[in-house]
């Protein structure tokens, strides 16, 4: 076997260079390519949330009008959703009494008994910032409008949900 000439040792070099060069690009746009994808999970996850809070909001106010007896302060808006459109909020895994949120996987709803409170336990921690202690999430709860007697549902803590980390 004949040996390598050193012009075909610097090409094989050049090679590898160029090759590893590829390899960093491509990493680059997969990673670049990722972040947007996750942007965009969040983006879907917030309009989610606000339209079924919309959802909730009218189920509530609804309810309130037709069956003003059955509609307290501190109730679970959850039930009124059910009673007005037959379904629950996706992801609703009931009321509990005092339940540990981190116990709760993200992107789903519950009503702490204890607190009278709607919660949302965020699903993409990452793109969202809240000043609350442990996991993010929004709690609401049922309270009367201002100057009216119907009832609302009022977003106690709503975080920041962020277009980019």
């Amino acid at each position: 076997m004949k040996p390598k000439s050193a012009d075909h040792h610097r090409r094989w070099v050049l090679r590898l260079f160029e090759w590893g060069l590829l390899t960093c690009m491509i990493a680059l746009l997969v990673g670049l390519f990722l972040n947007h994808v996750g942007r965009a999970q969040a983006e879907i996850e917030r309009r989610n949330f606000l339209t079924t809070v919309r959802g909730m909001q009218t189920a509530v106010l609804l309810q309130s009008i037709i069956r003003p007896k059955k509609m307290v302060p501190g109730g679970n808006p959850a039930k009124a959703f059910y009673q007005q459109f037959g379904i629950l909020p996706v992801g609703y895994v009931g009321e509990l009494q005092r339940p540990d949120p981190a116990a709760v996987t993200g992107g789903s709803w519950y009503f702490d008994s204890g607190e009278h409170q709607l919660v949302y336990r965020v699903g993409n921690p990452r793109y969202f910032r809240c000043g609350c202690q442990g996991p993010p999430l929004v709690r609401m709860q049922l309270v009367a409008a201002p100057g009216s007697d119907q009832l609302t549902v009022k977003i106690l803590d709503e975080g920041n949900w962020t277009k980019g980390a």
